[in-house]
């Protein structure tokens, strides 16, 4: 397996990108020696010279590149040993982006052969690291310890909380031409945001932390929702997340299969779950909801950890947002009646009837042996 890992900071938050990053479980069958081939790099950037004069994000899709300022090639041997290079590009923002970077490449078939390569890309923050976008698989007939690379990233438009949307795009560049094999305009992450900013927000609050789950609650369109974190442990150090809510005994499932790899005690990891109202009839019947995963920022300066620790409330977090939904339909005491004179409602005609079907034709049309009838 060739490796290869891309660090960015971006504006003043702690991320690291990885290409083939994202560990996947290994059939015992498959356990056979791989080659590993790291092409570390580091880039330092003033928020990307991509957006000085002649370069506007939000009007060309993909820029070309600038090769001089961020590809670099390692000559290392295939056993795991490498060479850094490092390259620099300046620009007019004052947000520095400091990007030690590396990248991964991983054979199909385990060996470094000739065929198909599997391209992954995802992003690490301290103990955590989570898949970005799916994976590219390319031919390759070229030596891939000669492969290069250009990453970039560049601020979206402007968003609430303010700083979190980046764009990012990852070329692979062999013998001078160019392929894109990663890109999207909707990574969120950030340092601290000022979700105070958010108008009308209403924020789920951590309450439990048990062995494999953690329940956090909150309050939607006047209810009270448990939001329940549920993980599973898949391989070494990657993880299955789901996540569902439950209100008054009914519930659903929000995120069915979020992987995430930790270093470390997954109980540590936690999330920010909020809800904010949208406009509706009856009001407070629909809302948006969104999931960011919330991870702490280390000290930096391992020197001044001991005067940082004395200060109270002095942490900070890296946000990333891994999920959101504009249709959450959840409240309490609707007033239905608010929908008009016009509206024709339906009232129960007794309490629920329970009957047992016999006929395969009907037990193949109600996919049960039994069921309630609501009259």
């Amino acid at each position: 397996m060739w490796h290869c890992i891309i660090f960015v900071l971006i504006g003043p938050s702690w991320s690291r990108f990885y290409v083939n990053g994202f560990p996947a479980p290994i059939p015992p069958r498959c356990m056979i020696p791989r080659v590993s081939l790291r092409f570390p790099f580091s880039l330092l950037a003033a928020n990307m010279a991509l957006h000085s004069g002649a370069f506007d994000p939000t009007q060309v899709d993909d820029p070309s590149p600038d090769y001089h300022a961020s590809v670099v090639r390692s000559n290392s041997a295939a056993t795991g040993s490498s060479t850094a290079a490092s390259s620099t590009w300046s620009g007019s923002y004052e947000d520095s982006l400091r990007s030690p970077t590396s990248i991964n490449v991983e054979p199909v078939n385990g060996k470094p052969v000739k065929g198909k390569y599997i391209f992954r890309l995802s992003l690490k923050v301290d103990k955590s690291e989570r898949p970005l976008g799916d994976p590219t698989i390319l031919n390759l007939s070229v030596d891939p310890r000669k492969l290069e690379f250009v990453v970039f990233v560049f601020p979206g438009k402007s968003t609430i909380p303010a700083g979190c949307l980046w764009s990012y795009r990852v070329w692979l560049r062999v013998n001078f031409v160019d392929h894109r094999i990663f890109g999207d305009d909707e990574l969120w992450v950030g340092k601290d945001p000022e979700f105070s900013a958010i108008t009308d927000a209403s924020f789920a609050r951590l309450t439990t932390v048990n062995a494999n789950s953690q329940v956090y609650d909150g309050v939607v369109g006047r209810a009270r929702v448990q939001f329940i974190v549920k993980w599973t442990h898949l391989a070494e150090g990657l993880y299955k997340y789901t996540i569902e809510y439950e209100s008054a005994g009914v519930g659903a499932s929000l995120v069915e299969d979020f992987r995430l790899t930790v270093h470390g005690d997954p109980r540590s990891v936690s999330f920010l779950i909020y809800t904010v109202p949208m406009s509706s009839m009856p009001a407070g019947a629909s809302h948006r909801i969104r999931v960011w995963l919330k991870t702490l920022l280390p000290f930096p300066d391992q020197d001044n950890q001991s005067s940082n620790i004395s200060l109270p409330f002095n942490d900070s977090y890296i946000y990333q947002r891994i999920w959101k939904s504009d249709s959450l339909k959840l409240g309490a005491r609707l007033d239905f009646f608010a929908l008009g004179t016009k509206m024709i409602m339906g009232y129960s005609n007794g309490p629920p009837k329970t009957f047992t079907v016999s006929h395969i034709r009907d037990r193949d049309r109600f996919d049960t042996r039994g069921t309630i009838e609501f009259g």
